[in-house]
């Protein structure tokens, strides 16, 4: 399944709750659960998201079959669940897909509207960073 085809199903899949406010503590209550933790050298200060409230880590693990398994983890619920949602969209996913297929899954699901400024912008960074990473990835397998 590709990344858009994922971030497709998991609109799909919350979006049967109407009410924004149940969909976004359902995510909070369930989707974190689902997270791989890092290890404890993941988990450095080279990995953490600049820019966010809390902290919050991200780390890639190349695969070889060219994919890539996105890990984060934060120490805010909210963030947690939402870094949940990023993990399942990209992971197993090749850098391509990741670099193409945007997080539109915040807005769809209305995510963004439970976000205070400083998480939304924790947000945006984080999703810079995952481009940065996987950029530099994707250029390292070139050479």
């Amino acid at each position: 399944m590709t990344a858009a085809a994922r971030r497709d199903f998991l609109i799909e899949e919350y979006g049967v709750i109407d009410d924004p406010r149940e969909r976004f503590q359902l995510i909070v209550e369930t989707a974190a659960a689902r997270l791989p933790a890092l290890t404890g050298a993941e988990r450095t200060e080279a990995n953490l998201v600049p820019g966010c409230v809390s902290r919050v880590w991200l780390a890639l693990r190349p695969q070889g079959d060219g994919t890539v398994e996105v890990l984060i983890e934060s120490e805010s619920a909210a963030l947690a669940a939402v870094a949940a949602l990023f993990c399942r969209v990209y992971s197993g996913s090749p850098p391509s897909e990741i670099l193409t297929t945007e997080p539109d899954f915040i807005e769809r699901l209305g995510i963004d509207r439970h976000l205070s400024p400083t998480r939304a912008r924790g947000l945006l960074r984080l999703r810079e960073m995952l481009v940065e990473r996987v950029t530099a990835l994707a250029d390292a397998g070139k050479g």
